[in-house]
């Protein structure tokens, strides 16, 4: 398999994670939340605080999942060492850290030679 066939693979399974991942994050939100309106708040019927509770669970699950998700994609490239067999574009996708990405090369460092004759001399001496 070439890099194309392992980031497209790479890319379709995580991308069916990443949708049953955040599925499962926000239903247990959801009845967490409705365990707590029912139970703790004894409330009797479904009214607009469950409802603004479910929209606020609802967007903290999708911001949890995304977050989750790019978590793991890097520990995923990392541990199984996928950073040479991906593109380039996806790894840094999911390791921003340029260092830690096998295609970028740190610039080499590089000395001045200054001869002794070119360098400032004090005139006090």
């Amino acid at each position: 398999m070439n890099k194309k066939a392992y980031t497209t693979v790479f890319t379709i399974v995580s991308t069916i994670a990443n949708i049953i991942m955040t599925f499962l994050i926000i239903g247990l939100l959801l009845l967490g939340s409705g365990a707590f309106y029912f139970k703790v708040l004894k409330k009797d019927a479904p009214g607009t605080g469950l409802a603004i509770m479910w929209m606020v669970c609802f967007v903290v699950g999708l911001v949890a999942g995304m977050i989750l998700f790019n978590k793991i994609g890097s520990w995923v490239i990392d541990h199984f060492n996928l950073a040479e067999k991906l593109d380039p574009k996806i790894v840094g996708k999911y390791l921003p850290n340029g260092k830690k990405n096998p295609v970028y090369k740190e610039p080499e460092k590089t000395v001045t030679n200054i001869p002794k004759s070119d360098l400032a001399v004090d005139d006090d001496e």
